[in-house]
């Protein structure tokens, strides 16, 4: 126990001693064994156990073990304990067991110790409170299952800023053993961060007081055998405890060091330091000069006496004064009427002259004062408007002294003149105003205004309405003056109205005035008129006299205003001894155009002020003095004015509330069914009602009546035309409609009162119109039926309009028809005539049938009438059936014409002669079908055969193998057995080749010489320079040579103006497809660009066939040509060319036919699948894809022939230019393909053997497909899928980086569909091993799609080379995908409902569906219409077979022209002897002219040309079939799309 004082008398902390709070307090537990008597046993093991079971009993003293035992002298050799019930008696978790200390007063608990008798629980809690009655707060959790029993995580210690009020749980005491003795001990203070700095810790201080403790037992500790319930194993399960301790102190907060009972037995501190409480808790009475506070080590915190300054003992802790001034003592009860915290000062409301005497009352005046508190002098601090030393009474200007004080005077300045009463407050108000406060307009006025000497404006409104208000739609507006630009139409004029002369100068107009007869200044139209809205506003001069006149002398000015018959002026006079004098400066001289105005003469009413300027004539200005000379000089005139607005506002306009028969603003109008009294007498005129016999209401101003009701005349007296009645009664139905058409004007009858009608439309007449003319038709009246307007007869032109009874007067049927036509209306042809009956011309109207008796099958006069076409028999064509069709022959009556079966491969054409059945053959084939090889001809095939072309003199036999080589003589070598071997030598005499003598060698090295500089004009020619002019090679022995070339020139030059007219034609043609397609107006995307490439084609063939026609015009040919030949190698270029443009043209062939092939098969395909069901709905959107396709094979095709004919006129374009011979414009061509032929001149040969066998080949592709379509259509179609798919990736792998893309796509979304299939499986397979297995298979499947993603990603990197991060990009996706496949697993059940739910949709999708299903069979008869489209694809195959026929011609005849090449230059590399030279190059050069005068022929080219144009005119009118087909397709296609949407969604698959 620690002294409260040190030995110098000093205050130090004390506490009391240390002890056992819990030692004989009494304890309560809710569960205590022996009530009933029970037996219990202890377990194996336990400690000081002598026999296993025992018995407790509440009423035996020895044998109970009740809550007492708990907190007796504990004994270790003579150990009592507490013990509950065993868990017989169902104690276990979740029941507890609670036992609950009552201390009696607050103690600082250092630690709570529990020595249990048997094993600790598993889990219990100890509780506390901190003050009687409080709640139950955690002290500490033991549990081995902390988070299952508590919900709490183990822990033991706290980080510093953590919450330190806060339970632990920990499992720490929770284990079975020790079986018996084992204790817990809980610190409070263990594991906290401020536990080493309590005494500044409230939140610890507060966490170690408590006043009750409680423990409660939850759970106990077992081995698990009392699952069995085997009542012996129970008995031993129970709590029991021997000790219960709490060490701490006594809580006195540092200022006691002992506690004792109370004279209530009440347990308390003994406190020193001027404290008093229960704890110590807080200071004395009197001792509150600073706060409370803990006793600590540092400071014993005693609490300090109050400074009252002698005029009281009692006070109160003061925490602001505290703050404040350092000491908290605040005072009570002061005495000697004085107040404050020390009772320093006086009371409220009292004063006093020095400190030391008592207060005195102020007596301030409650009502006057501001506070009732005086000064050290008495005198009472005033409200605003009171005054006196007491604040009795009330200032000037105020009244009604009150608690509020004096009251201000509340008039209107507007409206009042002087002060109110001092003691009511009423205002005195102004002439037209009203009220207790002068603030309000009197009736008939508005507008309150202080400048107003009456207060308020009287209302005008012409003289209509005494009520009005200010108006709110007007804004302040100035009508100005300023002079700056000139006079600004200001006038001068003298009294008797002369003219005076006005100077402007400076911004400012002067006028001169004589002393005599002063002049006035006239404004201009701009401030006269109506100016009604400047009513009661300022007229403001600013202006300038000087003159001789005295200065003291005031000079005059004066306002002149006439107007509507009233003249008035307003005087203004400078007052006397002001600054501004006559020739000083300017005055500004203001005028307010009122009423009130003092110098007005005469006095005017306010209505006649504004009558006056409602018309305000003249407005003029006098100034100066009549005395003397002066100038006066006027700088600035403004009027103020409104006009219509809101900012800032205008409020002196009225607007008036008009009376009956007034209307508008200021009721200037009259209202509906008014007129003036006096006919346009204005806006004063008084308005009366109007006399229109009750039909209508007149004109405002002149009366005249605006008549209704079918009525007219000045007062509506007669009814309107088409009307017949009364108007004189004045209702509205006295003028009824005329029973005539139109309402057309009729009269009566004055005996009878009939009515009939005089004006009869055109075509019609009788009483009541009710009849046609003649020439006319219909029932106007309905006579006969329903009523029908009379109309002109309709027979088209076909009947004399001379004639009477052209046509029937009801019906309208033509009676009299003419020009062999009849029907109706003559609008068809008779039987046997046919043509348009609705031509113009009698000429061109209905023809004679006229059909060819042979060929016809029903007669001479069978025919369409439309066309003209008549019935013709198998194989026969024509209108008249006078020819057979293309591929027969032979017409004949009753059979028609024979197959001309034309050989595929040998003819020309499928077309034969039309009597003898010889079809067209190849170049080399003969036979009527054209179907073998003429003699000395190999090679059949779809070009026909070429010749052998075996030497005479060194084959054997004219007759070659297949392979082109002919069988030579001994001496002879080469393909065509046409030159001799090395060491031999033609002999012309023997016509031989004979073995050559010794000095052959010399020949040969000159030979090889020549072979050479051939070589190098080759690679001169491979690798022309057309930037440069052409160096000439005289080692070649080559000169220019154009003895021929003239002729040819000027033919070219023909041949290419025909074919820019070609050209012209072609895009003229192009032109309309556009138009057809409709591109402009947003027609097909895909076939507009395609249009777009062909046009873009023609244009760069313009552009080329200009450029050669420019370069061939300004060509100069020399006159002088040498023999030598020079053109060999150009002209084997050009060849070469050529040879690669039918190159071309056959690769488009073969692009066209695959597309054919493609759009034939999808069409078949089609049509198979929707005969194949009818019903399904999933083959109703099969069939909306596979139109799509259609669609797009049939622009493809379109769009092809276009380009075939393109490139066929680029090929004839390419011929004529080879022929030109003009390498150099060919190699300026754009074309990079022609570019890269012309470089790989060398393999010229081989490159025309390939393209011989590419098109064959082709050629055989699309016989076998298309016969193969018509047996098997679903393989091929299968195969054209796949080619398509190849083609497909053909084009996405030309760019890499979207090559990437697509694949990483692809990876991701097989990942995603496959991984959401087998999730939908697994939702279905609810067992447990299914649901296994699907795992396993998800698994697998996802092993799967990673490997092949990986094999994918790897390709991707090898193809795209340096964009391996795109493909670990991809990776990455993959990963991503197989996330979002677990989480789609997830939302599994979500959908599963969702879609059980839609299964109850489905039943109300009944009647959809049978609407559907009549859709589909309705699509059954699409399907009979697409196999139409499949027999006009086969037309278009007929087509491009002529087509391909036209451009083997070409080919063949190129190919003779390039052996023709071949020949010449092999001879030209056999040159041996000088002699022979000569005489070789002069046989080459005439066969080399022959070649070019048959090529340069422009018959034949011109005939292919119109052939193909032919050709193309032929499929665009096909194409034009098919696009009329596909419209109706579109249709269809619609209403599908429309039925479908109408479905919810996921029904589109149901069955």
């Amino acid at each position: 126990m620690d002294s409260c004082y040190d030995p110098q008398g000093r205050a130090q902390r004390c506490t009391p001693a240390f002890e056992n709070a819990a030692f004989g307090r009494e304890v309560w537990a809710t569960n205590t064994c022996g009530s009933p008597p029970e037996d219990y046993c202890l377990q194996m093991g336990a400690r000081d156990a002598t026999k296993l079971c025992h018995r407790c009993d509440a009423g035996d003293p020895l044998l109970h073990h009740n809550a007492t035992y708990l907190t007796d002298f504990h004994s270790q050799e003579d150990s009592t304990w507490w013990q509950s019930q065993s868990m017989a008696f169902g104690i276990q978790h979740p029941n507890s067991v609670n036992i609950t200390l009552h201390l009696g007063k607050s103690y600082e608990i250092t630690y709570v110790r529990l020595k249990f008798h048997t094993s600790r629980p598993e889990s219990f809690a100890i509780y506390k409170r901190s003050r009687v009655d409080g709640p139950w707060i955690p002290y500490q959790y033991y549990s081995a299952s902390c988070g299952k029993t508590y919900r709490k995580q183990e822990r033991q210690y706290l980080r510093p800023g953590e919450d330190e009020q806060v339970a632990f749980c920990t499992e720490e005491f929770s284990d079975i053993s020790p079986l018996s003795g084992g204790n817990v001990a809980f610190s409070t203070l263990e594991g906290r961060p401020s536990a080493y700095s309590f005494d500044r810790s409230p939140v610890l201080q507060e966490w170690v007081t408590g006043t009750d403790l409680l423990i409660s037992l939850n759970r106990l500790n077992t081995f698990g055998d009392d699952i069995f319930k085997d009542p012996k194993v129970l008995q031993s399960y129970y709590y029991a405890i021997s000790d219960f301790s709490v060490g701490g102190r006594c809580k006195c907060n540092g200022h006691a060091n002992e506690c004792a009972p109370n004279e209530v037995g009440q347990l308390v501190c003994l406190c020193q330091h001027n404290t008093t409480g229960v704890d110590c808790e807080q200071c004395q009475a009197f001792y509150q000069d600073r706060p409370w506070a803990r006793g600590t080590a540092e400071s014993a915190n005693e609490c300090l006496p109050c400074n009252c300054s002698g005029r009281s003992v009692e006070c109160f802790y003061d925490r602001e004064l505290y703050r404040r001034t350092g000491h908290g003592g605040h005072c009570l009860k002061c005495q000697d009427n004085t107040d404050g915290p020390h009772c320093e000062r006086c009371r409220q409301n009292y004063y006093r002259w020095d400190g030391q005497t008592a207060c005195q009352p102020c007596n301030c005046n409650a009502a006057g004062s501001l506070r009732l508190q005086c000064d050290n002098s008495g005198a009472c601090d005033c409200k605003a408007s009171v005054t006196g030393w007491k604040c009795e009474r009330c200032r000037a200007g105020f009244h009604s002294l009150s608690e509020g004080g004096c009251r201000p005077c509340a008039c209107d300045p507007a409206g009042s003149v002087g002060t109110c009463d001092p003691n009511s407050g009423r205002c005195s108000c102004k002439e037209k105003v009203e009220g207790y406060l002068c603030n309000r307009c009197q009736p008939g006025s508005f507008n309150l205004q202080p400048h107003n000497p009456a207060g308020c404006t009287s209302c005008f409104c012409y003289g209509h309405s005494t009520v009005c208000t200010a108006a709110t739609q007007y804004k302040v507006h100035h009508i100005r003056s300023d002079f700056s630009q000139g006079p600004d139409s200001w006038r001068a004029e003298a009294p008797g109205g002369k003219e005076m002369q006005l100077d402007w100068a400076n911004g400012e107009i002067c006028l001169e005035q004589d002393g005599e007869e002063p002049a006035d200044f006239i404004a201009p139209e701009k401030f006269l008129h109506d100016q009604r809205l400047s009513y009661g506003q300022l007229l403001s001069l600013l202006l300038r006299v000087e003159g001789n006149g005295s200065r003291s002398s005031p000079f005059p000015v004066r306002l002149v205003l006439e107007g509507d018959g009233i003249a008035v002026s307003v005087s203004y006079v400078a007052p006397a001894g002001s600054e501004s004098q006559p020739h000083h400066g300017e005055h500004k001289v203001t005028f307010r155009l009122h009423e009130a105005e003092e110098e007005m003469q005469p006095s005017l009413s306010s209505f006649n002020v504004q009558r006056l300027l409602s018309n305000l004539t003249t407005l003029r200005i006098q100034a100066g003095s009549s005395d003397a000379p002066c100038r006066v000089s006027l700088s600035e005139v403004q009027l103020t004015s409104a006009r219509p607005g809101h900012s800032p506002p205008a409020q002196w306009v009225e607007e008036c509330i008009c009376p009956q028969g007034y209307t508008g603003q200021f009721c200037e109008s009259c209202a509906p069914g008014y007129k003036r009294e006096i006919p346009l007498g204005g806006p004063f005129t008084s308005c009366i009602p109007c006399t229109c016999n009750q039909h209508g209401s007149c004109d405002p101003d002149t009366g005249h009546c605006q008549c209704l009701h079918h009525t007219e005349g000045p007062s509506c007296e007669r009814c309107a035309i088409g009307f017949h009645g009364s108007p004189f009664v004045g209702h509205s139905d006295d003028c009824q409609p005329c029973p005539c058409p139109g309402q057309s004007p009729c009269t009566a009858i004055p005996e009878s009162r009939e009515l009939v009608c005089t004006h009869c439309p055109q075509g019609q007449r009788g009483r009541r119109c009710e009849l046609c003319d003649d020439g006319f038709f219909g029932d106007p009246l309905g006579r006969n039926g329903p009523a029908h307007p009379c109309s002109p007869c309709q027979c088209n032109g076909n009947v004399d309009p001379n004639a009477v009874g052209n046509c029937d007067p009801v019906s309208g049927q033509c009676l009299r028809c003419l020009y062999n036509t009849s029907g109706e209306h003559c609008e068809k042809c008779r039987e046997g005539f046919y043509g348009s009956a609705l031509a113009r011309s009698p000429a061109r109207k209905c023809a004679p049938c006229e059909c060819n008796p042979v060929g016809s099958a029903q007669g001479l006069e069978a025919c369409d009438p439309l066309t003209g076409q008549c019935t013709c028999l198998p194989h026969v064509t024509g209108r008249d059936c006078s020819r057979c069709q293309t591929g027969f022959y032979d017409l004949q009556p009753g059979t028609g014409c024979k197959s001309c079966e034309c050989h595929p491969v040998g003819s020309q054409d499928s077309q034969c002669h039309p009597l003898t059945g010889q079809c067209p053959c190849q170049p080399g084939a003969e036979g009527q079908s054209c179907d073998r090889c003429q003699p000395g001809f190999f090679g059949f095939s779809v070009k026909g055969c070429r010749a052998c072309n075996c030497s005479p003199l060194g084959a054997v036999t004219p007759q070659c193998h297949e392979n082109s080589t002919c069988v030579c003589r001994r001496g002879f070598v080469g393909y065509k057995c046409d030159r001799c071997e090395v060491n031999f030598f033609y002999a012309p005499e023997r016509s031989l080749c004979q073995e050559c003598p010794v000095c052959y060698g010399l020949v040969k090295d000159e030979a090889d010489k020549l072979k050479a500089k051939l070589q190098q004009m080759e690679v001169w020619l491979q690798k022309p320079d057309c930037s440069s002019p052409r160096t000439p090679y005289p080692a070649l022995g080559e000169e220019p040579r154009g003895d021929q070339l003239p002729d040819a020139k000027a033919l070219f030059l023909e041949q290419i103006d025909q074919l820019e007219g070609s050209v012209g034609t072609a895009w003229g043609r192009l032109r309309n497809a556009s138009g057809t397609v409709g591109c402009a107006s947003g027609g097909d995307e895909k076939t507009c660009i395609l249009l777009s490439e062909i046009s873009a084609g023609l244009r760069a063939t313009q552009r080329e066939l200009q450029q050669a026609a420019a370069t061939l015009a300004t060509m100069v040919i020399p006159p002088d040509i040498s023999q030598q030949p020079t053109s060999w190698s150009r002209l084997a270029l050009e060849s070469r060319a050529l040879a690669a443009s039918h190159g071309d043209a056959a690769a488009e062939l073969e692009s066209v036919a695959r597309r054919a092939l493609l759009a034939s098969n999808t069409s078949y395909t089609l049509l198979q699948s929707i005969l194949e069901d009818s019903t399904s709905l999933e083959r109703k959107r099969e069939l909306e894809d596979r139109y799509q396709e259609i669609q797009r094979a049939q622009e493809e095709l379109a769009a092809g022939m276009l380009e075939v004919a393109a490139e066929a006129k680029r090929t004839f374009a390419s011929i004529r230019q080879a022929n030109a011979d003009m390498a150099k414009n060919l190699s300026k061509l754009d074309a990079p393909q022609l570019r890269s032929l012309v470089v790989q001149t060398g393999a010229l040969t081989r490159e025309l053997m390939e393209l011989e066998q590419g098109v064959e080949a082709t050629e055989r592709l699309v016989l076998d497909a298309w016969d193969s379509l018509m047996v098997a259509p679903r393989p091929e179609l299968q195969r054209a899928q796949q080619f398509q798919q190849l083609r497909k990736g053909v084009d996405a792998a030309r760019t890499l980086a979207v090559s990437s893309v697509s694949h990483g796509k692809a990876v991701v979304s097989e990942a995603k569909s496959l991984l959401s299939s087998l999730e939908g499986a697994k939702r279905v397979f609810v067992r447990q091993k299914g649901q296994a297995a699907v795992s396993r298979k998800l698994a697998i499947v996802r092993d799967r799609v990673i490997v092949d993603a990986q094999k994918k990603i790897r390709q991707a990197e090898r193809m795209l080379g340096n964009t391996v991060s795109v493909s670990t990009a991809a990776k990455k996706t993959v990963r991503e995908a197989e996330g979002v496949a677990r989480e789609s697993s997830k939302r599994s059940q979500a959908v599963l409902r969702e879609g059980k739910r839609e299964r109850k949709r489905a039943s109300e999708l009944a009647k959809q569906v049978n609407v559907t299903l009549a859709e589909i069979s309705r699509q059954e008869h699409v399907s009979k219409e697409l196999g139409e489209e499949l027999e006009a694809s086969h037309q278009v195959r007929t087509g491009m077979s002529e087509a391909k026929k036209s451009l083997r011609e070409a080919q063949s005849s190129l190919e003779m022209d390039i052996k023709i090449l071949n020949n010449l230059l092999s001879s030209l590399g056999n040159l041996e002897q000088d002699t022979r030279t000569d005489t070789v190059l002069s046989a080459s050069h005439l066969q080399l002219d022959r070649l070019r005068l048959r090529l340069a022929r422009p018959g034949a080219l011109e005939r292919k040309l119109s052939h193909l144009q032919r050709e193309a005119e032929q499929q665009r009118q096909k194409i034009q079939a098919f696009e009329s087909d596909l419209q109706k397709i579109r249709a269809d296609k619609q209403n599908l799309e429309e039925v479908l949407q109408s479905l919810p969604e996921g029904c589109s698959s149901w069955q």
